[in-house]
């Protein structure tokens, strides 16, 4: 059978397929015509309708796609040239990005990936209308996909080579290019993941944004690059399916169900998956806690208004060196499958958020970064003292509005990020001191520190108990080789999964009353006005999170009072570790955020009145020494103290030293 013959043969087919399996949805789309000109049909259907067409179309996709076009303009032939795209959605013949090599050049093929970046929409010329220069017959040429324009080889009328385009006349479409990386949950350890050019054309363009998880059918081509010579692959994309952007793409079997929800009945779960949470590292119990709850999530909800109260929970770890931040950072970004790992120095604003970057044909366009690729998983960001201010403040608006909004190079965007973020910080000085402010040894500033959930201090404190088990668990790892872990590691990421899917509880009364009560009894818990504030709404919001995680971890549907129990002893435990204020034993949210103490600011305000003072006494300028004995005097100031805020208050511009020995108000 010659070509012709069979193309006929496939456009019949195709007739028959279309009326049997597809009538109602080709008239509806034929009427729709030019506003709807896309026709999507299941590959299955057409497997069982016709499985030799349906080989057919993986082997020669571009012959028997124009078939089905050819059918659905012969099935009503009212609609005058109704230029329909035949769409093709799950196809079998479903390939990783790694291993889509020359040898699929040509074939029907679908991949998963995520969006790196996306070009601008540009027209393609698809029929070109030529002018013959010496008879002005107009001739018109089908053009190819690549960028040069095919003229006619001859004019049929006076045999004249030399032709002119008339731009207007011709027909065109609208191509983009985009490039897509393949899923992080497919990477192994230390590989750099793959990535493809796409090329979308007519109604497909600008479905893709930057961090979109989408499965890709299309055939594969090639290329040749004028500048190098070498060819390039590219999937000519004929379907878009949006995956739903879960934490988890597992394929979690009935088998595996029955494990969870057995493990989910255990009365003990809580711990054991507590002690399951990066077991290669002892002790620190809070904190593995923190991490268990955090990659199981609180709800996220959108209320009416549109409001987006955001479920993620964020954890800032702060210690000494050589406790094993980094270990928990990188067992997370293992465990949790859709997670990123970055480290600060190596990381920039652009490369956390998303950068404006130049594409092939000289215009900008946007590739998503990490807290943008790590949508619905989590980011672990460790070393993030070291990272530069300018590309810290990034993590700004991902931490709580979850979004990435990007005005660069002309272009504006609002990216989604809603992840969790892990981060790591060292104290400033090596080593942490709980008689001062948090901020003065993190190089973090407080609106950072106060977007954090939980803030836990880990230091390292010789004691013979602790260290001699901490020998013991090492040696004995480096003894056997083996860690013993009380759940299974892939066990343990179906079960976060199948939570994170499944679950979303709600609160119960008696969990309402219990988070109440902390958040009214912590706030008022001094009798006093001039007491510092111990909590902010902020804290109340973050409790409820946890105890909905705890909820989650159980696979429960509602928060019970144990739930909220939980959730308040966490918050608790880490407002006391870094909260409380070393002179006057209170909690001072201010402390945990790195703002200025309340019983700093009082010191603060009784040195400026003291100046105040002295200044009018001594004739404008107050003595520093005078003001130093005073201050120790009535208040019981110690002059290490009046010093550090007398520099502080001269960094600040509110007072200064005209003549040395001498003070100032500006």
């Amino acid at each position: 059978m010659n070509s012709s013959a069979k193309s006929q043969s496939s456009v019949n087919k195709f007739e028959e397929f279309f009326s049997t399996s597809y009538k109602d949805d080709v008239f509806n789309i034929l009427e729709k015509y030019p506003d709807e000109r896309s026709l999507t049909i299941d590959y299955n259907n057409l497997e069982i309708f016709d499985p030799e067409l349906a080989d057919l179309l993986v082997e020669k996709p571009e012959e028997v796609l124009e078939s089905s076009e050819n059918a659905v303009r012969n099935i009503d032939p009212l609609v005058k040239d109704a230029d329909i795209n035949i769409r093709i959605e799950n196809l079998s013949n479903h390939i990783a990005l790694k291993f889509l090599l020359s040898k699929y050049i040509g074939k029907f093929v679908s991949c998963d990936g995520i969006v790196r970046k996306t070009d601008e929409i540009r027209p393609r010329i698809e029929t070109g209308v030529f002018e013959c220069r010496g008879c002005m017959r107009l001739h018109e040429v089908e053009q190819r996909s690549d960028s040069r324009i095919v003229e006619p080889s001859l004019c049929s009328e006076c045999g004249g080579r030399s032709f002119r385009l008339l731009q207007e006349e011709s027909k065109y479409v609208d191509t983009q290019t985009a490039r897509m990386q393949e899923p992080l949950e497919n990477l192994s350890g230390g590989t750099e993941p793959k990535q493809i050019l796409m090329v979308l054309e007519d109604d497909l363009v600008d479905e893709l944004n930057p961090g979109d998880k989408v499965r890709i059918t299309g055939t594969l081509k090639t290329f040749r690059e004028e500048r190098s010579g070498k060819f390039k692959n590219y999937i000519y994309v004929n379907h878009i399916e949006p995956l739903e952007q879960e934490f988890e793409e597992l394929q979690i079997s009935e088998e595996d169900e029955a494990k969870i929800l057995e493990l989910a009945n255990d009365p003990h779960i809580h711990e054991k998956i507590i002690r399951s949470t990066a077991p290669s590292i002892k002790g620190y119990r809070d904190v593995k806690e923190a991490i268990a709850l955090q990659l199981f999530g609180g709800s996220a909800r959108i209320l009416e208004d549109e409001t987006r109260l955001r479920g993620d929970i964020h954890i800032l770890i702060v210690g000494d060196p050589g406790i094993g931040k980094s270990q928990m950072l990188k067992y997370v970004s293992k465990l949790a499958p859709r997670s990123i790992y970055t480290s600060g120095k190596g990381t920039t604003g652009a490369g956390l958020t998303a950068a404006a970057v130049r594409d092939e044909l000289g215009g900008w366009s946007l590739e998503a970064g990490a807290l943008v690729l790590g949508d619905q998983g989590n980011v672990c960001v460790d070393e993030l003292d070291k990272m530069r201010s300018e590309d810290r403040s990034a993590l700004h608006e991902a931490l709580e509005q979850q979004t990435v909004s990007i005005a660069k190079a002309g272009i504006m965007a609002t990216l989604n990020s809603r992840c969790s973020v892990l981060a790591a910080a060292n104290p400033k000085f090596g080593r942490f001191d709980r008689f001062k402010v948090l901020a003065e040894q993190i190089d973090l500033p407080s609106p950072i520190l106060s977007r954090f959930d939980l803030i836990f201090v880990v230091e390292d404190k010789p004691s013979v108990k602790n260290d001699s088990e901490l020998a013991d668990h090492i040696l004995k790892i480096h003894q056997e080789h083996s860690i013993n872990s009380e759940i299974d590691s892939d066990l343990l990421r179906k079960y976060i999964a199948y939570a994170r899917k499944n679950v979303n509880p709600t609160l119960s009364n008696e969990a309402i009353t219990v988070l109440k009560e902390f958040y009214v009894s912590t706030r008022n818990s001094s009798a006093d006005e001039e007491s510092p504030v111990p909590i902010t709404a902020r804290q109340l919001e973050a409790i409820i999170r946890l105890a909905e995680a705890s909820a989650k971890l159980k696979l429960r549907d509602e928060v019970l009072k144990e739930d909220a129990d939980k959730a308040v002893r966490l918050q608790l435990a880490c407002l006391k570790e870094v909260g409380v204020d070393p002179e006057t034993g209170e909690i001072d949210i201010d402390k945990v955020e790195g703002r200025t103490p309340k019983s700093d600011r009082d010191k603060l305000q009784r040195i400026l009145s003291e100046i105040e003072e002295l200044t009018e006494e001594y004739n404008g300028n107050a003595p520093i020494n005078v003001l130093m004995s005073n201050m120790e005097d009535k208040y019981d100031m110690s002059n290490e103290k009046v010093e550090g805020i007398i520099k502080n208050l001269k960094q600040k511009g509110i007072i200064y030293e005209p003549t040395e020995g001498y003070l100032r108000k500006a």
